[in-house]
């Protein structure tokens, strides 16, 4: 796609190595090529290929005639198909080498737009390039947009809708210009896009032709650069080139110059010379050899007077103002009294030096005329005149009537004294003063109000313009209300404070830097200088060289804490109490624990220490063992249980250890503690202390098994017992062997469970359902197994409840059973119960037994076997 004016066109297919295409042949005779049209402007360059081979820039055709596309091509697919890649294209005109045309279109483009001059180049070429509106491709045929800010291309149609919808944008404030973003840059433009134009914009509506790059009008650029020359290349996407004209360019200070490229032409070129332009002072001239940017100031000083003449001092050359004054030159005020005589000659000027000429006399005769007070001509008060500045004035005889600071402001006292020399008496009028802050007024005589106005005792409050202290002045007249309390806040650097006066937001950063080294803790990395105020020390990645506690490797690296990270090497220990040794412990750990119990002697030398594994004493040196003495008692054969008491008899208590009592059958057994040492007790004897332990000791027990027992030291026989006698004596005679005498009979159920069934009756079934079906699937998992692989615990957790279903359940276990415990603490804690090997279903169950009760049946009694069932072993169920 590239056509030159000389008439170089093609569009037979022929490609080169960037995918540029034509080479239909030259037309005309003597008419030279578009290469040759492209060189130019550059005569003599040189260029090279990918096989590193160089070419002359300039080319002209020898011979004439035309040289036909298809020769040109079949030779290039030649040499091709031949496997000699040739750098020079020999037709039948047998030209001399002429430069590739992608070497001749890259040598015009700059380097520092190539890349994106190239890639549209190359994605219009192609047919990729996507429109970033619509994201569709953006073919040769289609009205396109480019941005004269970022270059980018867009469908016309995209751009006016894209466009269209910015300007139609009712959220855009008020009083503000309508305008529309690029899509890409998002430069702003007024104007909507409505024309189709090439790339340098100067025709509308391109053609497409074959041979020319689609967009573009095929002639040469028209868009402005930077400069005054004009872009070399034909109509293109993506910015010009830089210039590479040639152009002259003088040195900084102006005395040597030389030819530069148009483009380089604001790069600063210093020669070896000394500037020497005129400084500020318009006296010296600079030194300094060839610089850019304005010359420095005059630093030689001078010795000036000041205006009235009485002192000196130096003054850097050019800052100096002179002035004349009475045939004197001076040159700065040294703020004192002038002190110069007037031209009167009896009075000195009361003005500070100043660089005019000193004011008249104020009472030089021509310019006093009237008396004082200015009413009357002084030939109308005297008939002999003044004759000098020193013979007074006279005065009139009428009131002076000048007027005085004070009254009103649109209507001040006037002096009521007559016509007067100096200054006007005090005035005796009264008047209204208004105090400094405007908010209160007082009548008084205008010769009372102080000299710094009326004040009021009104405290301003207002907030100064730091935003948080408060002015605290009396009739406080400022507006600003500066606030002069230094701010005092660390700044960014932690280390020092503001020294500002107290202000809003932010301090401003610490400007102190550092100008020696930082080093990091072990000294082997460092911050050179200048190091900012409060910049951390570097980061070391150097193994800590610190004295450590062991002899272990140091895995951790530099560091800024005080303590150097617990060595985490697997040793093995001795655990605390000297039993073990624990191994892979890491380093650190100091107290290592093997779980077990301590075992050590207590002072005592009767008990052992029963704490775990710990450090240090057992017990405290003034402690005292309060473990519970083991000596066994006189009256039973249970342990004295009192506080530890070695050397001392034990002490006459009472024994509260949990017993079994049986009746003298053996069949009975009930749960009691043992109170042994209680005393003798007597019918009638009360009994509640005794009912509060077992309380305590949760054992639910009758009041007359509990007097038998403390009587006897035995419970007595019951019904059941005669029963389970009878039926043992009824088999043995019957000749049966192996009945379950036990099963036959109904168990006896606790007062508590007893009161339970009556009032909670569902929930007595449900816990028998449920003790009943674990059993079940304890049995069944081991039916038909051996010893050694049977189950042995079918564990089972209740949901939590309250204390008095927990003791349900642990009492109602008993009699299956079945192990049961507590876990957990309220209001979470459940029973957790344990089926055994011998868990079983009781003959009767409670809620039977109640309904039994209920009826008017008999539970302990059992209906006598018929003799169908003696044949064999039978199960015999209570009735």
């Amino acid at each position: 796609g590239y056509q030159g004016s000389s008439g170089y066109q093609g569009s037979s297919g022929y490609q080169g190595s960037s995918g540029y295409q034509g080479s239909s042949g030259y037309q005309g005779q003597g008419q030279r090529s578009a290469l040759t049209h492209s060189n130019n402007h550059d005569h003599g360059r040189n260029y090279e290929n990918s096989n590193g081979n160089r070419y002359q820039g300039r080319s002209r055709n020898q011979g004439q005639g035309q040289q036909s596309a298809s020769a040109h091509s079949h030779n290039i697919h030649d040499e091709k198909r031949n496997g000699r890649p040739k750098n020079n294209f020999r037709g039948q005109s047998q030209k001399k080498a002429t430069v590739d045309v992608s070497k001749a279109k890259t040598a015009v483009i700059s380097p520092a737009i190539e890349t994106q001059a190239a890639s549209l180049r190359h994605q219009i070429e192609s047919n990729t390039y996507e429109c970033m509106v619509c994201y569709d491709t953006i073919n040769a045929f289609c009205a396109t947009y480019s941005c004269f800010q970022c270059y980018n291309i867009f469908h016309l149609s995209c751009t006016r809708q894209w466009a269209s919808s910015k300007l139609s944008d009712e959220s855009r404030p008020e009083g503000t210009e309508a305008n529309w973003p690029c899509p890409a840059c998002q430069v702003t433009s007024t104007q909507l896009p409505f024309r189709y134009l090439c790339y340098c914009g100067e025709v509308i509506n391109p053609a497409f032709k074959s041979f020319v790059l689609p967009h573009s009008c095929g002639e040469r650029c028209s868009r402005k650069r930077d400069c005054m020359h004009a872009c070399p290349e034909l109509c293109h996407p993506g910015k010009c080139p830089a210039c590479f004209s040639l152009v002259l360019c003088y040195c900084s200070c102006g005395s040597e110059s030389k030819r530069v490229k148009c483009s380089q032409k604001d790069t600063d070129f210093k020669c070896s010379k000394v500037c020497g332009k005129q400084l500020n002072c318009g006296k010296h001239f600079c030194e300094v050899i060839c610089h850019s940017g304005n010359c420095d100031p005059c630093t030689e000083t001078n010795e000036l007077v000041c205006y009235c003449g009485k002192s000196v001092k130096s003054i850097s050359c050019g800052l100096e103002s002179e002035r004349s004054r009475n045939g004197k030159t001076g040159y700065w005020s040294c703020y004192e009294k002038c002190m110069l005589q007037l031209s009167c000659e009896n009075h000195i000027c009361p003005k500070t030096c100043h660089a005019d000429k000193c004011d008249p006399c104020e009472n030089d005769i021509s310019i006093v005329t009237n008396c004082p007070c200015g009413k009357t001509k002084l030939d109308k008060l005297s008939n002999s005149k003044r004759e000098s500045c020193l013979d007074p004035i006279p005065t009139c005889r009428k009131a002076c009537k000048r007027p005085l600071p004070c009254g009103d402001d649109s209507n001040n006292h006037r002096c009521k004294a007559l016509c007067h020399t100096g200054p006007c008496p005090p005035c005796s009028d009264r008047s209204i003063v208004s105090c400094v802050c405007q908010s209160t007024s007082e009548a008084m005589l205008c010769s009372d109000v102080p000299e710094g106005g009326l004040r009021c005792e009104k405290v301003c409050f207002k907030k100064k313009n730091c935003g948080r202290h408060r002015c605290n002045n009396k009739c406080c007249r400022e507006d600003d209300h500066i606030c002069m309390i230094p701010c005092g806040k660390l700044l960014s650097c932690k280390i020092h404070k503001c020294e500002e006066l107290c202000h809003r937001g932010h301090c401003m950063p610490c400007l102190l830097s550092n100008f020696s080294e930082v080093y990091c803790t072990c000294g082997r990395t460092k911050l050179d200088p200048p190091v900012a105020c409060g910049t951390p020390p570097p980061n070391c990645n150097e193994p800590c060289n610190r004295q450590h506690v062991c002899d272990h490797p140091v895995t951790h690296t530099c560091h800024y804490d005080e303590q150097c990270p617990p060595c985490a090497h697997l040793v093995n220990k001795v655990c605390m109490g000297g039993h073990a040794v624990r191994f892979n412990v890491p380093c650190h750990v100091t107290e290592v624990s093997c779980g077990e119990v301590c075992r050590k002697p207590l002072p005592c030398s009767v008990h052992e220490c029963e704490r775990w594994c710990h450090a240090g004493e057992c017990v405290a040196d003034d402690a005292v063992c309060v473990s519970p003495c083991p000596v066994k008692r006189s009256l039973c054969s249970h342990n004295c249980n009192a506080k530890c008491h070695v050397g001392k008899p034990c002490p006459p208590t009472v024994c509260f250890e949990k017993i079994v009592v049986n009746c003298p059958c053996g069949r009975r057994s009930v749960n009691l503690l043992c109170f042994q040492g209680a005393g003798k007790i007597e019918d009638g004897s009360d009994l509640s202390r005794y009912f509060s332990k077992l309380r305590i000791s949760s054992i639910t027990v009758s009041q007359q098994d509990l007097l038998d027992y403390l009587k006897t030291s035995e419970v007595q026989c019951v019904e059941q017992c005669r029963v389970e006698e009878r039926n043992q004596n009824l088999a043995e005679g019957l000749g049966l062997s192996n009945v379950p005498i036990d099963g036959m009979l109904a168990p006896t159920y606790s007062e508590y469970l007893k009161q339970e069934v009556k009032s909670n009756k569902d929930f007595i079934i449900e816990i028998e359902e449920k003790f009943a079906e674990l059993i079940s699937k304890y049995k069944r998992r081991n039916e038909g197994t051996d010893f050694l692989n049977r189950v042995n615990y079918v564990h089972f957790d209740f949901k939590p409840m309250k204390k008095e279903k927990r003791r349900v359940i642990h009492e109602l276990a008993e009699f299956y059973k079945i192990g049961s415990m507590s876990v957990d603490d309220e209001p979470l804690r459940n029973v957790q119960i344990k089926i055994q090997y011998n868990s079983a279903v009781p003959s009767v169950k409670l809620s039977q037994f109640f309904t039994k009760r209920v009826l008017g049946g008999v539970t302990g009694m059992m209906k006598p076997p018929q003799k169908s069932d003696l044949r064999s072993e039978v199960n015999l169920t209570p009735l």
